[in-house]
């Protein structure tokens, strides 16, 4: 994912870095305003993502940035937080139609609790939303 406008991290080469004892984490933090995606992408079709591992990587890179939070004192209230798992949209294109809206691997029970919202949908959905809220293409 490369926009150089917007304050984007590799979210894996942090946890590397720093945090170690985390066994794994989502890919990417992007921060806009008061607003932080954690992005994990999926380079599979929707059929083989693995629920406990998008879960895992959910609660870990949850632990891993309310310690940088934590540790620089800054306060959570202060902005929304998104869980966006992206998947590849080589396959399974009748499921996306009916599924898009709806929260998918059994992530639902961590919002609001956890995260503001969260959204489960193929790299093109996630490409076009990108595009509405920063106004620019975002090239994965």
């Amino acid at each position: 994912m490369e926009d150089e406008s917007n304050l984007v991290y590799d979210f894996d080469k942090i946890k590397e870095d720093k945090y170690i004892k985390h066994p794994s984490s989502f890919d990417v933090l992007l921060i806009q305003d008061e607003k932080v995606f954690c992005v994990e992408f999926k380079n599979m079709k929707y059929s083989q993502v693995n629920n406990k591992n998008v879960t895992k990587k959910l609660l870990c890179g949850k632990e891993i940035l309310e310690d940088i939070l934590k540790e620089n004192n800054v306060a959570k209230k202060d902005y929304k937080f998104f869980y966006c798992v992206a998947y590849s949209t080589k396959a399974d294109r009748w499921k996306r139609g009916v599924l898009k809206n709806e929260i998918q691997f059994g992530l639902e029970a961590y919002k609001p609790e956890i995260f503001d919202d969260i959204f489960t949908n193929d790299v093109e959905f996630f490409k076009n939303e990108y595009k509405k809220i920063f106004k620019k293409d975002l090239e994965c």
